[in-house]
């Protein structure tokens, strides 16, 4: 049974969001407040209507560097009955990951010529490794928004076309689903090994992308929708396993977790340039009814052995986010952004006291950021750097008596309580250009 969990682990993952909802599409974007920019083929995340008006071939590429400097958790109960077997410990929760170093490219270019369709593309990925996979302990206190969420492939796919004032984009987003079965024979005599056997597929899944944006002299107004995308794992595990002293436990599981959720999204922008200064508006709605916990679950089909149990019920809510960014040219080569908005947890933190420790807070987020222009071979390029500032909102969980399931006998994982709250820090360096 060990070799399985092991093994199952190894494919799940934390069913949370990506890079650029939750740090920006790009340098410039972070720098103005996870915001849709003038012109950059980034743009295809935030608003990809914008990329209708373009004329020329734009490209970008961006390097993140996200750290966490979450409030410790010391001394509290991170065992019972629950999720070990009989022990009832006391320690320390590392809530803080590894810093992650992650990377964004977009290309947006005209399919026939200055005026016709433009096709965009964006991939967004860790530096370092394909994806990160850890479904993590379904009891333990874990900030569920940052760990792992983004460390995962995203591409958006999208054709633009304007015409005159009006422009307009429809396109995808990806995602995948992965089926599979797995069978095992654990055995604990000495002389008699185990064995396994697998099979599993992946296939690609996708939520689609509409925008929609209008110029007046100035003033740009865009509006982009985003549809809700869950990625799937649903896996079949059967197999026995030799109980020393105590015969032979069968199982015969369904296993399921929502590798990566993105909620649905709709935003509306606002852009005025003047003559030195830009500013950006725009209020974000996100819907996450769908939302479920990165935890594993093994629903029981057959056999002896239990299956899992969902003690932790998370409940959600949808959340506004409004956002505001400044841009001011210093001079022809030079310029100064600065950027901010607010965003309320999805979660619903007051359940916090009772079974389960998904953790999150509202929040408030600054960024400031430094841009130059320069030329190359006779094109335009473009070297920012920004740094984004997480504040997460601090309060105290206090948990109630009672073991998850109820057993007076033991206290809950997280009991007596802990401090929530802390810090994340992104910086940011881009490089972008166009022919």
């Amino acid at each position: 049974m060990k070799f399985l969990v092991v093994f199952l682990l190894s494919f799940a993952h934390n069913a949370w969001a990506s890079l650029p909802e939750l740090f920006g599409q790009s340098t410039e974007s972070l720098a103005i407040g996870n915001q849709a920019q003038r012109e950059s083929a980034a743009n295809n995340y935030q608003a990809p209507a914008l990329q209708g008006y373009s004329k020329t071939t734009l490209f970008s590429f961006d390097s993140f560097y996200v750290n966490t400097d979450f409030k410790d958790i010391n001394n509290i109960y991170i065992k019972n009955s629950t999720n070990t077997v009989n022990t009832l410990q006391r320690g320390n929760v590392k809530v803080n990951s590894t810093p992650s170093t992650l990377f964004a490219a977009h290309l947006s270019t005209p399919l026939i010529d200055q005026v016709g369709p433009k096709l965009n593309f964006s991939l967004f990925a860790p530096l370092d490794r394909l994806m990160e996979a850890d479904s993590g302990d379904p009891y333990l206190p874990r900030y569920v928004m940052y760990q792992n969420r983004f460390l995962r492939p995203v591409m958006l796919f999208n054709i633009a076309q304007s015409f005159e004032d009006w422009s307009f984009a429809l396109g995808a987003q990806s995602g995948f689903q992965s089926t599979g079965e797995a069978y095992f024979i654990t055995r604990t005599t000495p002389g008699s090994p185990s064995l396994a056997k697998i099979s599993f597929n992946a296939k690609p899944t996708w939520g689609a992308i509409f925008s929609v944006a209008k110029k007046n002299q100035n003033q740009v107004t865009h509006l982009t929708f985003q549809q809700e995308m869950k990625s799937k794992l649903t896996n079949r595990a059967t197999g026995e396993t030799e109980v020393f002293g105590a015969g032979v436990g069968q199982f015969d599981f369904d296993l399921t977790s929502l590798l990566y959720y993105d909620p649905l999204i709709i935003r509306l922008g606002h852009q005025v340039h003047l003559e030195e200064n830009s500013f950006f508006f725009s209020f974000e709605f996100q819907e996450w009814d769908h939302y479920q916990s990165s935890s594993l679950n093994l629903k029981k089909l057959g056999g002896t052995i239990n299956g899992s149990q969902n003690y932790e019920h998370i409940k959600t809510k949808n959340i506004f986010i409004p956002k505001i960014g400044f841009e001011h040219k210093i001079n022809k080569n030079w310029s100064a952004k600065a950027g901010y908005f607010y965003r309320q947890s999805p979660i619903d933190q007051h359940n916090l006291k009772n079974s389960g420790n998904s953790l999150d807070s509202d929040k408030h987020v600054a960024s400031i950021g430094i841009g130059h222009k320069f030329s190359l071979r006779q094109k335009v390029m473009g070297l920012d750097f920004a740094y984004q500032s997480h504040f997460l909102k601090s309060f105290k969980v206090y948990k109630t008596s009672n073991r998850e399931d109820g057993d007076p006998s033991e206290p809950k994982i997280g009991s007596p309580g802990y401090q929530v709250g802390g810090m994340i820090h992104v910086l940011s360096l881009g490089l972008n250009w166009k022919y």
